[in-house]
C-alpha cells in the first residue's frame, strides 16, 4: 500500500480501547505495510531453514508442524482477501484488473530479468550467452512473465547456480494461486455473490473443510494449498463484508492467543495446533495492523517492501548456501535479508510505487466508463 504520512498517536491506554473494525480500517494509517514486511522476512527464515536440507525442522515448525514461510504466506492471503475484497467494490472491473496487474507483473518482470541476467553473468555453470539462450532460460523468463494458473511459476533454472539445489526462484510458486484468488473473487463480485457475506463465507469454509478432509481423513477433494488459499483469502474477504459488526479488542487478543498456548500445552496433535493457528491468525493479524499506534506507524511511511523480498530474497539464498560463511541456517537467513532489503526498498520505490501511479489505458478506460456502480477507492492493491 501507497505510503501516507501516519498520524498515529503515542499508544496509550484509550488507543488499546476496543475499536470497530469498519472505523479503523478506512485510510492508510496502519500497520500493514510492517505486517508484510515481517511475513517476508519470516519467509526467508523459513527457507534458510528448510531448503538445503539442513535443519529440517526451524523452531516454529517444531512446535506447529509448518514453518514461519508458511505462517508469512497464509498472512499474504489474508490481507490480500481483505483489502482485495475493498478494492473490487469501490472500483469498476477495468479498474479492478489494472490494479491487480500493475502491482505484481512490473515487478516481477523486471525481478525475472533482473535475476536471470545475475545468474549468467555471475554465478552461471555456462557461459553467459549460452546460459541466456538455452531454451530452459528462455522458458522460464515465458512461464513466469505470465504467471497463468497452471502455466507459470516456473521455479527452477538449470545452469543458473553451482549449487546442488535445483530450485531457482520457490516462492514464485504461490503468485498464479494469487492470480486464481483475485479472478474468483471478481466472479463472486460479477454475480452479486459479495452482496451476501455468506457466500465468501461458503468458499473461505470449503477451503478448510477440504484441509481438514486432507489432514484428518485422507480425502483428497482439492489441492491442500490451494484449499488453504482459499481459507485464508476468503476469510479476509469475509471479514471485510462483516466489518461493521467485529470489535478488535485487547480482551479478543489475549483470547486468541490463549487459545493457541492452551492447544499446544494440551496435545502434541500437529493438525490440531495448526487449526487453532488457522482460527486465530487473521483476528491477530487485524488487531496488529489497526490497534498498535505511536512509532509502530511509521514503518508504513517507508513503503511496502515486502514483494521486493519475495521476489528477489531465494536465489541469493541459494547462492549463500553454496558458500562457508552462508551455510548454515542463521546466518544464511541474516545475510540474506541484508543484501535482499536494499534490493527490495529500491523496487519499491524506483519501480513497484510508479507502476501504481501508471493511469488506466485509454481501452481499459472506455470499459470502465461503461461500467455502473463503482466508485473510485482509496484501496490500494494486495501488497501496495
Amino acid at each position: 500500500m501507497a505510503a501516507t504520512e501516519s498520524q498515529a498517536t503515542p499508544p496509550t491506554k484509550k488507543s488499546l480501547a476496543p475499536r470497530l473494525l469498519d472505523e479503523v480500517c478506512r485510510g492508510r494509517d496502519n500497520n500493514l505495510n510492517l505486517i508484510r514486511f515481517l511475513a517476508a522476512v519470516g519467509v526467508i527464515y523459513g527457507h534458510a531453514f528448510g531448503v538445503p536440507g539442513r535443519d529440517p525442522i526451524e523452531p516454529i515448525h517444531r512446535v506447529f508442524g509448518l514453518g514461519a514461510g508458511d505462517l508469512g504466506v497464509d498472512t499474504f492471503f489474508f490481507i490480500s482477501g481483505f483489502l482485495i475484497c475493498k478494492s473490487f467494490l469501490s472500483r469498476s472491473l477495468p479498474e479492478y484488473a489494472w490494479a491487480r496487474f500493475v502491482r505484481i507483473f512490473p515487478g516481477l518482470w523486471v525481478s525475472s530479468l533482473f535475476l536471470v541476467l545475475v545468474a549468467g553473468l555471475f554465478f552461471s555453470t555456462l557461459p553467459a550467452l549460452q546460459f541466456w539462450s538455452r531454451p530452459s532460460t528462455l522458458s522460464y523468463l515465458l512461464h513466469n512473465f505470465t504467471m497463468v494458473p497452471g502455466f507459470g511459476a516456473r521455479q527452477e533454472l538449470p545452469h543458473a547456480i553451482d549449487t546442488k539445489i535445483e530450485l531457482f526462484n520457490a516462492p514464485l510458486w504461490t503468485l498464479p494461486h494469487e492470480l486464481q484468488m483475485y479472478m474468483l473473487l471478481a466472479a463472486i463480485g460479477l454475480v452479486g455473490g459479495l452482496k451476501r457475506p455468506f457466500v465468501a463465507a461458503a468458499v473461505s469454509a470449503v477451503g478448510a473443510a477440504t484441509v481438514i478432509a486432507r489432514k484428518l481423513f485422507g480425502v483428497h477433494l482439492l489441492d491442500v494449498d490451494r484449499a488453504r488459499f482459499l481459507y485464508f483469502f476468503f476469510a479476509g474477504a469475509t471479514v471485510y463484508l462483516t466489518r461493521k459488526h467485529i470489535t478488535l479488542s485487547l480482551r479478543g487478543l489475549l483470547t486468541c492467543l490463549g487459545l493457541i498456548v492452551l492447544v499446544v500445552a494440551v496435545t502434541g496433535r500437529l493438525d490440531l495446533r495448526q487449526g487453532a493457528l488457522a482460527v486465530t491468525l487473521p483476528y491477530l493479524l487485524l488487531w496488529m495492523a489497526y490497534i498498535p499506534g505511536g512509532f509502530l506507524r511509521r514503518f508504513n511511511e517507508l513503503g511496502d517492501y515486502s514483494y521486493g523480498i519475495y521476489v528477489y530474497a531465494f536465489p541469493i539464498q541459494v547462492v549463500l548456501f553454496g558458500t562457508q560463511v552462508g551455510a548454515a541456517s542463521i546466518p544464511n537467513f541474516l545475510l540474506s535479508t541484508v543484501i535482499v532489503l536494499p534490493i527490495a526498498i529500491a523496487s519499491w520505490h524506483l519501480l513497484e510505487k510508479q507502476a501504481l501511479r501508471l493511469p488506466l489505458p485509454a481501452v481499459l478506460s472506455r470499459l470502465s466508463a461503461g461500467t455502473a456502480g463503482n466508485k473510485k477507492s482509496p484501496a490500494g492493491p494486495a501488497r501496495s
